[in-house]
């Protein structure tokens, strides 16, 4: 295990305080002001159709634009985090001077809390293709000299890809290939349709004279064509790597055990969150539920 500093010690428990707020039961959190107002704002924009940007504070401290009633943002503005398990491993292995890759940054929430984590020392590229969350994410990084974002998407191949946007209140679940939301929801979206340059890791390494240290992949069915994509980068600088898994049986998007069997066949180890505490995985899983996998060259350790 790698020694959390003085400011990761102190983030850590901000991060569990939080945590636990977001766990009591609904009456506790009905005595809270911020989580009556969270839901009217998100009944009112619901009801209306009509999202508006609001600004959060993290539980690191940071402002953050999101928007209201996509889900994602509801939950870090009533709580200020996302994600445990992921936001857990991430103040435990990102540190001053590392560089960063986000890839499916979305509205920046692991852009910041990265950033944050490698201070001015460290960098940040970012790629996010969905022309709306990328104009979120461009407010939220304006003031940051540590980050670079990018308005392309990581691929297998260089090629122009046809992105579905659902609409903002959707937009976590935008994707090139069939969505995970159900019929119901996609019926009631705003559906539209972009075409976004898709470049491959290796190439974005090699023509930016950058070499990622961590690689966090969230990529709505695209993260197998990504890993193939950064196949000479993972062979050469051995990134730690996080990759969003679960099964929804989506045509054409190879199954989460294959992402974690990709990985341990270039000598990877993977690991996941559990009660507290990051353990070594069994990839003996068929079929994944939701989760976040860390993946750590076996010449490194935890």
């Amino acid at each position: 295990m790698r020694v959390p500093t003085k400011h990761t010690n102190y983030l850590l428990h901000s991060l569990k305080m939080a945590v636990l707020l977001s766990k009591k039961n609904k009456f506790l959190k009905l005595l809270r002001p911020k989580f009556i107002y969270s839901l009217l704002l998100e009944n009112i924009t619901s009801w209306f159709s009509y999202p508006i940007n609001v600004t959060i504070k993290t539980f690191w401290g940071e402002n953050m634009v999101v928007v209201i009633p996509e889900s994602v943002s509801i939950f870090i503005h009533r709580f200020g985090f996302y994600e445990e398990g992921l936001s857990n491993i991430f103040m435990r292995y990102l540190k001053p001077g590392m560089t960063f890759f986000d890839v499916g940054a979305h509205f920046g929430y692991y852009t910041l809390l990265g950033a944050s984590l490698v201070d001015t020392q460290g960098q940040v590229h970012s790629f996010e293709p969905t022309p709306s969350s990328y104009n979120i994410l461009k407010t939220n990084v304006s003031r940051k000299t540590n980050i670079r974002i990018n308005n392309k998407a990581l691929f297998s191949e260089k090629k122009d890809l046809l992105l579905k946007d659902y609409g903002i209140r959707y937009s976590a679940f935008n994707t090139i290939y069939n969505s995970k939301l159900d019929k119901n929801t996609i019926q009631k979206s705003d559906i539209t349709e972009h075409i976004i340059e898709g470049i491959t890791l290796d190439d974005y390494v090699e023509s930016n004279s950058v070499i990622p240290d961590f690689i966090k992949i969230d990529a709505e069915g695209s993260e197998y064509d990504i890993l193939v994509g950064g196949q000479k980068t993972i062979e050469k600088y051995h990134p730690l790597i996080t990759i969003e898994v679960g099964d929804t049986d989506v045509r054409n998007v190879p199954k989460s055990k294959e992402l974690i069997e990709y990985l341990i066949g270039y000598n990877y180890q993977p690991y996941n969150y559990v009660d507290g505490n990051i353990k070594v995985h069994s990839s003996r899983i068929d079929s994944y539920r939701y989760d976040n996998i860390l993946f750590v060259p076996n010449s490194g350790h935890l």
